[in-house]
């Protein structure tokens, strides 16, 4: 009998229940297809009979999706065949609960195959025992993952066969942890290949037993490996052991490694071993491990290596071992180890190869201490590296030791060590010997520690090379004056006051002209004016303009013409007033014109005016001529004043020119006139320009006059004013405009203002303007003209506008004209207004004009008349044209006393569109008679809320072709008394 299972899909199967599932037969279960078994959770595998498990064939169990086998109980894993555990695939296996793992039995485990194996995670490995893994073969131990692998338990390794272990692999060796290596036996280890043994991470290799290690393993392990060696395991090493080191491996130990031998152990290594120590970890070799180095093993120390050891090592080794170190080797001692070296141990060969850095490593302790011998064994090369210190140890004695080329060769930096008692009794010969660059060092304890025969030595460039510093504390008595002559311009600087005053006046002379140059001005002014009457004309020139001010007017006072004429433009350029003062008038008379520029501002500022010529004056600088002070300028002579030229006044200040009264400025000319600055001419006074004469005003110019103020302008005469150009006149500002007395102003003078300059005339001017100034207005100034300013007009004034003029006012100015002035506005002037003139005009404004004006208006100007102008307006004067032209809006605007006042012309003249704009109230003050000049069109065209408004009386009196113009929409609009009306007036009753 056919199973229902056959039946069901594969997600019907999914849906059933553990229950239905575990009430299957087993002719349920056969019927299950790989699909169908696939489509099983883990829960409905889970309650599966044991007894059905057991029918599923291996290729059922290899169809039980990997989730679901995780159901799978210890009592179903019990149940299963070995062959149907082989079936597991990969992906099964993998999904195993390590309970799971656990759960299979030793059979079960075995017929477990490597591609299985291969997949299991560390944590299923983990549950694998010693019993267990010896059940694994061999392509089953290699099959186990790397990652995996660190599953494997101590435990489960102790008893691993040497057949087993020989099947682990470099890979899984090299991620095996030094438990699990300690875990296996000796004789797995010694199963290990080199290449396996060198695949051993340096952490485990770190963490295993060093005892476990055969001298075979010792030998095969990597240089890195022997490295990673704790100190602890080398420690622990054998003698055996430590014989098996080879050089590859020595030469990888670390200095901490190193430092756990001891003699005996140092003794086994072969002289090429010693050879491999690295450099950087002999330090690790404690002075115990050396002490008893053969001569044989010392000789095998390399250069490199020697220089790194310390001073407890080298001092550790025998004097036969150092005996064995070459010049080289005695070279590569460091300069810190061959500090500590005691000295007695060098011979005099040693002291003879030192280099010039051990030489100058030693100590002074240890230089102090050195026998004659060996002080005489020093070379120059040697010499040249002492260090200041080194040679401080000197005496007189030692000292003269010293060669000449010995003592030539002490370095600069050295030789100030040389003590003041060990140059005393230096010899003519060996100081003589001393180099100009030695000197140049030398202080001046030094120098004057030398003997004038030794001091007499130095040629013209060392005396040139003594320091400043040196030289600023020889005594100068010691100085000859070859000595002075010799010196160079920076020494001759050097020399301070004290010295330069304690100078003879034949050293005074000695002097020349580059040393005079460097002098400083606190030397200077040491001099007194015998001491500078001294001096050359060359020399007086050569004086530096930095040195220059500290020559006293006491010195200066009687300066010969000839050397005043001897002062340069630069020397001048930076004396004082005090100095400049302190000259005669001969000696301020040699200046040259150039020489005068020269002066400083600040100096020319403090001399007394009175002092300067008019050729003085004349050459001044602009910048100097603006320098002078108010009180100078104010004590100028006239002849000095008109000694002045157009340059120098374009750079005086307003200040200045405030002091000049009319006689003075009388005396400019017009290009003085014209050159005075914009900035300066605020200060000239109204006094001084109340006579100016009209060729001088006429020399005024644009900018200058934009600058003025309306003082200075109310200063000019009228003649003065009626010289300036139309240009000058629109210069004029509109601050000094505002100030001018408006009458003072031509009819030309008015018309040659800028629109903005109208603009800014204030409502006063405005109103005081004379009808020939007003006729002089020209369109562009009326139209910036203000509101304020129109306000002024009468109707008079207002007449004397063309029509170009009045259409050229502002339409913000426009509502600045009164009534008054409208009254009389001609038609013509009327016809010039433009429709944004009228749009912005008022209802008095529009009032005051005629009737005559009102009907020049167009349609379009009619038009813009503001609803609220138009509202003010008398009806009246409105034409039958102006109401004709009304918009709509504006007619709608009409007030109802307009509207009742308007004549039955006017009423006659609105139009359709505009009647249809018409509000109830406006309707309501019609009569019949009114109503009855509407035509039928207008009746119709008149709004539902309009018709609201006609009184019955109104109504009454429509003709009945009219009244037969009223809307359906409009009667719908009315009461029951307009309705009657209507109904009246539409019969003819």
């Amino acid at each position: 009998m056919t199973s229902i299972i056959s039946s069901l899909s594969a997600t019907q199967i999914s849906k059933l229940s553990t229950s239905t599932i575990a009430s299957l037969t087993s002719a349920d279960v056969n019927a299950l297809d790989a699909t169908k078994i696939k489509a099983l959770s883990s829960a409905q595998v889970g309650s599966l009979t044991t007894a059905n498990v057991a029918l599923l064939s291996s290729d059922d169990v290899r169809a039980i999706s990997a989730p679901a086998v995780k159901g799978l109980t210890l009592s179903q894993l019990g149940a299963l065949s070995t062959a149907q555990v082989t079936g597991f695939s990969a992906a099964q296996v993998v999904a195993l609960s390590t309970t799971q793992i656990e759960g299979l039995s030793t059979s079960q485990i075995q017929a477990l195959n490597a591609t299985q194996i291969a997949s299991m995670s560390s944590a299923q490995v983990a549950t694998i025992n010693s019993a267990e893994l010896a059940l694994f073969s061999t392509d089953e131990i290699a099959a186990i993952s790397t990652q995996a692998i660190a599953g494997l338990s101590a435990a489960a390794l102790t008893n691993l066969s040497s057949t087993s272990a020989a099947a682990l692999t470099k890979a899984q060796i090299a991620v095996m942890s030094s438990t699990q290596l300690n875990a296996l036996s000796s004789d797995a280890l010694n199963t290990f290949s080199s290449d396996e043994v060198k695949a051993i991470s340096a952490k485990a290799l770190a963490g295993i037993t060093v005892g476990k290690l055969t001298t075979g393993n010792i030998a095969n392990l990597s240089a890195a490996q022997a490295a990673a060696l704790t100190t602890t395991q080398f420690a622990a090493m054998t003698t055996n052991q430590i014989d098996a080191l080879n050089s590859a491996q020595i030469a990888s130990l670390s200095s901490a490694q190193l430092a756990t031998l001891d003699s005996a152990e140092l003794a086994l290594f072969s002289t090429g071993e010693v050879a491999s120590i690295n450099a950087k970890a002999i330090s690790g070799l404690s002075a115990a491990a050396l002490t008893n180095l053969s001569s044989t093993n010392a000789a095998a120390l390399n250069k490199a290596q020697i220089a790194v050891m310390s001073t407890s090592q080298l001092n550790a080794l025998s004097s036969d071992a150092l005996n064995t170190f070459s010049s080289d080797e005695v070279k590569a001692i460091s300069a810190k180890a061959i500090a500590g070296i005691t000295v007695g141990k060098l011979t005099t060969g040693n002291v003879a190869n030192l280099s010039k850095d051990q030489a100058a490593a030693l100590t002074t302790t240890q230089f102090a201490a050195m026998s004659t011998n060996q002080i005489d064994a020093l070379n120059s090369t040697q010499i040249a590296g002492l260090s200041s210190a080194q040679l401080a140890t000197l005496d007189s004695a030692e000292l003269a030791l010293f060669s000449t080329a010995e003592i030539g060769s002490i370095s600069t930096q050295a030789i100030a060590g040389l003590s003041a008692a060990a140059l005393t009794n230096l010899s003519s010969t060996s100081a003589a010997a001393l180099t100009k660059a030695q000197i140049a060092v030398m202080s001046s304890t030094q120098l004057n520690a030398l003997s004038s025969d030794a001091l007499n030595t130095f040629s013209s460039d060392e005396v040139k090379a003594i320091s400043a510093k040196a030289l600023a504390g020889i005594t100068v008595g010691k100085l000859t004056t070859g000595n002075i002559a010799n010196l160079s311009a920076a020494q001759a600087a050097a020399l301070t006051t004290t010295q330069f005053a304690a100078m003879t006046t034949n050293q005074i002379d000695a002097l020349n002209s580059a040393q005079i140059a460097s002098l400083s001005s606190a030397q200077l002014a040491t001099l007194d004016s015998a001491e500078l009457a001294l001096f050359s004309t060359g020399e007086i020139a050569a004086l530096s303009t930095k040195a220059l001010s500290g020559l006293s007017s006491t010195a200066l006072t009687n300066l010969s013409s000839a050397s005043a004429a001897a002062l340069a433009k630069l020397q001048i350029a930076v004396m004082s007033t005090s100095q400049l003062n302190a000259l005669s008038s001969d000696a301020l008379n040699t200046f040259s014109s150039d020489e005068v520029k020269a002066i400083s501002a600040k100096a020319i500022a403090g001399i007394t005016v009175g002092k300067l010529t008019t050729g003085n004056v004349a050459n001044l600088s602009k910048d100097q001529a603006a320098a002078l002070t108010t009180t100078q300028f104010a004590a100028m002579t006239t002849n000095q004043i008109d000694a002045l030229n157009s340059t120098q006044i374009a750079g005086l200040s307003s200040a200045q020119l405030a002091t000049l009264d009319s006689a003075e400025l009388a005396l400019f000319s017009t290009a003085e006139i014209g050159s005075i600055s914009t900035q300066a001419i605020a200060g000239l006074s109204a006094a001084a320009l109340t006579n100016l004469s009209s060729t001088s005003a006429a020399a005024l110019t644009k900018a200058q006059i934009a600058v003025m103020s309306s003082t200075q302008l109310n200063a000019l005469s009228s003649d003065a004013l009626n010289t300036f150009s139309s240009d000058e006149v629109k210069a004029i500002s509109a601050k000094a405009l505002a100030g001018i007395t408006v009458s003072k102003l031509t009819t030309g003078n008015i018309a040659n203002l800028s629109a903005t300059q109208a603009a800014a005339l204030t409502t006063t001017q405005f109103a005081a303007m004379t009808t020939n100034q007003i006729d002089a207005l020209n369109s562009a100034q009326i139209a910036s003209l203000s509101s304020a300013q129109l306000a002024t007009l009468d109707s008079a004034e207002l007449a004397l506008f063309s029509t170009g003029e009045v259409a050229a006012l502002s339409t913000k100015a426009l509502s600045g004209l009164s009534a008054a002035a409208l009254t009389n506005l001609s038609s013509t002037n009327a016809a010039a207004l433009i429709k944004a003139q009228i749009a912005v005009m008022s209802s008095a404004q529009l009032n005051a004009l005629s009737s005559d004006a009102l009907n020049t208006f167009s349609s379009d100007e009619v038009k813009a008349i503001s609803a609220n102008a138009l509202a003010g307006i008398t009806a009246s004067k409105l034409t039958t044209g102006n109401i004709a032209n009304l918009s709509a809006t504006q007619a709608a605007a009409l007030t109802t006393t307009q509207f009742a006042a308007m004549s039955t012309d006017q009423i006659q003249a609105l139009t359709s569109t505009q009647v249809a704009g018409l509000t109830a109230a406006q309707v309501g003050t019609l009569n019949s008679t009114e109503l009855g000049l509407f035509t039928t069109g207008e009746i119709t065209a008149l709004s539902a809320k309009a018709v609201s408004g006609l009184s019955t009386a109104a109504i009454s009196g429509l003709s009945t072709s009219t009244a037969r113009g009223i809307t359906a929409q409009q009667l719908q609009a009315m009461n029951d008394a307009q309705v009657e009306a209507v109904i009246k007036a539409y019969n003819g009753v």
